[in-house]
């Protein structure tokens, strides 16, 4: 049977890209969304009904989160560095399947991290230690 231009695929990990620095691989991507602000007006007359109109668009922080590895370190030093010389960059973040082939992608217009976690450190746990990256944005720019 085709496959249909709309059938899901699970996502089993996901891809950072900032200015052509490739994070590899997180298990976990939060925020992406938009929320429109409104103004609202009374219309006269009656006054029955209320217009609504949009006045900015607001971008939520994206946090991506994975499994600690070797390149932990190398995440904090980069947010570091990146926070010490601030320069908004661009980035995808790319969903991929078990055939690591993209599912999905959303490119995000002047990036900038502003926030790196390091696991909570508890030897009688049973959770993996994770690291978190969080970054800021400008928007969505549109696929090529």
């Amino acid at each position: 049977m085709p496959e249909s231009s709309t059938q899901t695929t699970a996502a089993h990990r996901f891809s950072l890209t900032i200015d052509g620095k490739r994070f590899e691989f997180f298990t976990r991507c939060t925020g992406l969304a938009l929320s429109v602000d409104l103004d609202e007006f009374v219309e006269g007359g009656i006054s029955d009904s209320v217009v609504q109109l949009p006045r900015h668009i607001t971008y939520s922080p994206l946090v991506l989160a994975r499994p600690v590895t070797r390149l932990t370190m190398e995440t904090c030093r980069w947010v570091q560095e990146s926070v010490r010389r601030p320069t908004r960059r661009t980035a995808r973040i790319a969903c991929l399947n078990a055939a690591d082939a993209e599912v999905a992608r959303w490119d995000l217009l002047n990036v900038m991290p502003v926030a790196w976690r390091g696991p909570a450190l508890d030897a009688e746990g049973t959770h993996l230690a994770m690291e978190e990256i969080e970054l800021v944005h400008e928007g969505f720019l549109p696929l090529a």
